[in-house]
């Protein structure tokens, strides 16, 4: 198991900045999506360069490697608080949106069935697959029409078991053999996608550079615009994304140039030293920060919900404003609800976890009894 010290602490500025990058990234998701169905003429093509959506969803994998490297390493407390603190962030949003979904899915096709995109196969098996992240395995992409978003929480759920095998590894060849069934289970997809999380993860856990926090700002600053001009020119490599055959995951070699800019730009954040930010507004960007996970697997559900219910009037940008807000508050509203209940999940997966290991504690021992008998 890793168990050697922490490289950096998180705090003041550090943390606030990524408060603020977790918020700009949900936003870019949100706003693309909805000003690519108002504006159909001018909507951005997926073989275009840059596709800002899933640069943002890059961004995502790796803050969630850096963050999931912070809290693992300095608060690790075992290999079952790991997965239930994992599980029930996740579950506590994820299976209640795809319950909303599936609701929202199902009014549709009652008012307005026409608004509701065309899929091959049971939409029921994609809502169950989806539950159990199980819907982006291998070479399928099986996440609903009605929440493609969904895609990355099963590349997350992966990312999380993978890691978690590694880091909290025994000697033996029952580990080794649990992590390399992970993998395989997981399937190509993901893996070609799981070095921009590690990147993340690399970015918090090797010790930053000795430079002042003035340069180290003006440094993230500059990686940044880099990083965004070569997104505007470097094309999908080696695929188009949303296609045959890795889908999501298609252009996985220039995720992984991006990949490269964020997380360096990450590795470069100054240490934190105790210091904290004005204590009102850091705690406001963190609040509005954990909301961003609902706003971001809620957004295109409630979009299409509007489009079903209101009707879009193309090239309205007003329109377009007032069903962002719509978005943005009905969201938000529901996240806050769900962040609420997520005590409840946590003791759900911690009875869960600690009955499952007792029961294989049990059976290992009646097992290891008979032999003896």
């Amino acid at each position: 198991m890793e168990n050697s010290a922490p490289a950096r602490n998180i705090s003041g500025s550090s943390s606030a900045f990524l408060d603020a990058l977790r918020i700009c990234a949900a936003l870019l998701v949100l706003i693309v999506h909805a000003f690519n169905k108002w504006f159909l003429t001018k909507a951005y093509r997926s073989e275009w360069p840059g596709e800002p959506s899933h640069v943002a969803v890059i961004v995502f994998f790796v803050l969630s490697g850096y963050v999931i490297g912070y809290t693992t390493i300095s608060k690790n407390r075992g290999a079952m608080q790991y997965a239930q603190a994992r599980l029930s962030r996740l579950c506590s949003i994820v299976i209640p949106v795809i319950l909303i979904t599936a609701c929202i899915h199902l009014f549709i096709s009652i008012v307005n069935p026409e608004a509701l995109l065309k899929t091959r196969g049971s939409s029921v098996l994609r809502y169950i697959l989806s539950s159990f992240y199980l819907n982006e395995l291998w070479l399928f992409s099986a996440a609903p029409p009605l929440n493609g978003s969904l895609w990355s929480l099963s590349f997350e759920f992966w990312y999380y078991t993978v890691f978690g095998l590694w880091f909290f590894r025994k000697p033996g060849l029952k580990s080794t053999l649990l992590l390399i069934l992970a993998i395989v289970v997981a399937g190509p997809k993901i893996i070609l996608m799981m070095p921009i999380w590690i990147m993340g993860y690399l970015a918090y856990r090797l010790p930053g550079p000795n430079i002042s926090p003035a340069l180290a700002w003006c440094l993230i600053g500059l990686t940044f615009l880099s990083g965004a001009v070569v997104a505007a020119f470097l094309p999908p490599l080696p695929y188009v994304i949303h296609l045959k055959p890795l889908y999501y995951a298609n252009q996985f070699f220039t995720d992984w140039v991006l990949a490269l800019f964020v997380s360096f730009a990450l590795w470069l954040l100054p240490n934190g030293n105790g210091s904290k930010v004005s204590s009102k507004p850091a705690n406001l960007l963190r609040k509005i920060a954990d909301l961003t996970f609902p706003l971001y697997v809620l957004h295109f559900p409630l979009i299409v919900l509007w489009k079903a219910t209101i009707g879009i009037q193309y090239d309205n940008f007003w329109q377009l404003c007032a069903a962002i807000v719509f978005v943005l508050i009905t969201a938000s509203v529901i996240g806050y609800f769900l962040e609420k209940q997520r005590p409840l999940w946590t003791r759900f997966f911690k009875w869960l976890l600690t009955n499952g290991r007792n029961f294989f504690n049990v059976s290992r021992s009646d097992k290891s009894t008979a032999n003896h008998e």
